[in-house]
């Protein structure tokens, strides 16, 4: 080694001393820095999902309970139950039977399952609203899983309080294994 300076000396000790330093942050302690700040990422991503999948989970419980409900509903409901003569008798009592200008039933059978899909269209031609609300109200909350699953609703007449409508309606129905 040449002879160098007390001053060179020290420069040169600075300068290996800051290539010491430089390279073993850049390779020892960037790397766990950066790391870190993955695993803090990919932390709160996990969260999330963990989140999402606790709300699906209530989701499906809250469908599961649902689901219960409706086979109760179907196992309460009066041997022989029909969705036309219950949509007729509802109809009776609504006061909107003399509106009804058709009733359309219609079945088929589910693939896989003891149960078939009974869907009524019903078209009214125009009946008052709060006759309409009754006849859906009583549909509705009749404790029979009956779904009324379109309504379409038309001005009519010369009255504004009147209305033409054509409501879908759909229930399971178990299979008669007579």
């Amino acid at each position: 080694m040449p002879d160098l300076s007390r001053r060179e000396i020290v420069i040169v000790s600075f300068g290996i001393a800051f290539a010491v330093l430089f390279f073993g942050f850049q390779l020892g302690v960037a790397p766990v820095l950066e790391n870190r700040e993955n695993l803090g990422r990919i932390l709160a991503q996990k969260r999330i999902a963990l989140e999402e999948m606790v709300q699906l989970r209530r989701q499906f419980q809250s469908l599961s309970g649902t689901l219960d409900h409706r086979a109760d509903d179907l196992a309460r409901r009066k041997k022989g139950f029909s969705l036309f003569s219950f949509l007729d008798a509802q109809a009776e009592q609504s006061g909107v039977k003399t509106n009804v200008v058709n009733m359309k039933p219609f079945t088929r059978k589910l693939e896989k399952s003891s149960h078939s899909l009974a869907t009524v269209k019903i078209k009214l031609k125009e009946v008052f609203l709060k006759d309409l609300v009754d006849f859906l109200l009583r549909i509705e909350s009749s404790g029979n899983s009956v779904d009324i699953t379109s309504l379409s609703l038309t001005k009519a007449g010369k009255e504004e309080r009147k209305l033409d409508a054509v409501i879908e309606t759909q229930t399971l129905m178990l299979e008669d294994k007579s």
